[in-house]
């Protein structure tokens, strides 16, 4: 009996340190699930964010065509809306595989659908950043088209 003492004061000892073990682990874990989360939430805000931008944008693009023409005040000749606001082809052909497509007779903007994966793409995002961007200087420049744009 005297030697079984000091065995279950050493296995008492063990479960003891085992247990704080399990505790400390638990609370690191709970940490690590906690910072987790909050990241997921705020990604997926930002691409919900994101998601909204590309709305706005599509849907001021789908209210024009790539050809569409209209006669500034003041001047004879014709202005082509699409072409004027984008004037970098490299843009536009960003513009009609990230935004909107074009049908197969190249005469209309069709909405695209995204996947929510897409939004975290940089490439989109530089897109939707530019073609806002393009699109506001336009609208500045060409105030008689603001209203094409519902701006």
């Amino acid at each position: 009996m005297a030697i079984l003492t000091p065995i279950l004061d050493l296995l008492a000892i063990v479960g003891g340190i085992c247990g704080v073990c399990s505790l400390v682990y638990t609370r690191r874990q709970t940490a690590i699930m906690a910072q987790d989360i909050a990241d997921r939430k705020e990604r997926d805000q930002e691409d919900d964010g994101w998601a909204q931008r590309f709305e706005n944008l599509q849907r001021k693009l789908l209210q024009i065509n790539p050809n569409l023409q209209v006669q500034e005040p003041g001047f004879s000749n014709m202005t082509r809306i699409y072409s004027t606001m984008y004037g970098d082809p490299k843009l536009r052909v960003d513009i009609e595989s990230f935004i909107v497509e074009l049908n197969p007779s190249g005469t209309l903007f069709l909405p695209r659908k995204p996947q929510p994966y897409e939004f975290r793409s940089p490439r989109m995002r530089e897109t939707i950043e530019r073609a806002e961007a393009g699109m506001d200087r336009f609208i500045r420049e060409h105030a008689y088209c603001k209203q094409l744009f519902g701006a």
